[in-house]
């Protein structure tokens, strides 16, 4: 509560002399005129305000309905979006017959397929398994025979001899001596015909080749899609007195190689891996 205090003014017109002396005015009484304020009360805001929804608005109407709404939801969200338009008062007027109610169901079966939807997605997919007779008949009648591989060759150039020495008259009975010797020597064998090659020939490389041809085979089999290998699948086969398998997982020279294709539970498929020389042979240095 507050107190307004207003000192007097000295009077202008004899009228108010006379008041004052004949006792008649408040100023007579007391010096001081005094204004006492009553409490202030707050204006209440309605809590919604009526709009005409100009689209459709899932859990309150369809387009052309007049709804109630928060007027912090109109202001900052469907004004602006052009989602809904003002109501005054006058225009309401106009409209006797108008239902101004919030249809809270509006769109909301939409939300429920979808929801039904998204869960019915997330369940775990039952998939068809195969057994190990199935997936080995599938690999024996689509993987073929032989796998080509071409990797370059490497090539390593022999040291260069030196040319020999001019005999001398001295040496002729040594040398008639040696060169009889080396008559009945053998016959040197020929050097080992150089196979190592630039890049080896993985069981990575080889799943590659062999799950294509699965690829293919699925265009007329659809089981074939269901099989899927990996390099810890594929086993080669280490031949007694066979140079060319440089590790457990990979090839190193050219040549003929068998390989293995583990099935669990089941029996393993054999097949034969080609690798051959591919254009100039390469310098190593």
């Amino acid at each position: 509560m507050s107190q307004l205090i207003r000192y007097p003014r000295a009077p202008q017109c004899f009228s108010c002399i006379r008041s004052i002396l004949t006792g008649k005015s408040p100023l007579a009484l007391s010096p001081f005129r005094t204004q006492i304020r009553g409490k202030k009360k707050k204006v209440k805001l309605p809590l919604t305000i009526n709009v005409k929804l100009l689209k459709d608005v899932r859990g309150y109407g369809r387009k052309g309905a007049i709804v109630p709404v928060m007027p912090g939801r109109m202001r900052n969200i469907w004004y602006p979006s052009k989602r809904a338009e003002y109501m005054t008062s006058a225009i309401l007027k106009t409209m006797p017959d108008v239902v101004i109610e919030r249809d809270f169901t509006f769109g909301m079966d939409r939300v429920v397929e979808v929801k039904a939807a998204k869960k019915a997605a997330a369940a775990p997919v039952q998939t068809k398994l195969l057994t190990p007779q199935r997936i080995t008949q599938i690999l024996s009648q689509t993987i073929p025979t032989y796998l080509d591989f071409y990797r370059p060759l490497i090539f390593t150039p022999e040291p260069s001899t030196p040319a020999p020495a001019p005999r001398t008259s001295t040496d002729s009975i040594s040398a008639a001596a040696a060169d009889l010797a080396a008559a009945f020597e053998p016959l040197p064998q020929p050097k080992p015909q150089n196979t190592a090659i630039y890049g080896s020939v993985s069981t990575a490389d080889i799943v590659t080749v062999m799950q294509a041809a699965l690829n293919v085979e699925s265009l007329e089999d659809e089981d074939a899609l269901l099989v899927v290998l990996s390099a810890d699948d594929i086993n080669i086969v280490q031949e007694e007195g066979k140079e060319g398998v440089g590790e457990v997982d990979r090839i190193k020279s050219v040549g003929e190689f068998m390989v293995e294709i583990q099935v669990r539970g089941g029996e393993p498929v054999r097949r034969i891996v080609r690798v051959m020389a591919q254009g100039k042979p390469g310098l190593r240095l």
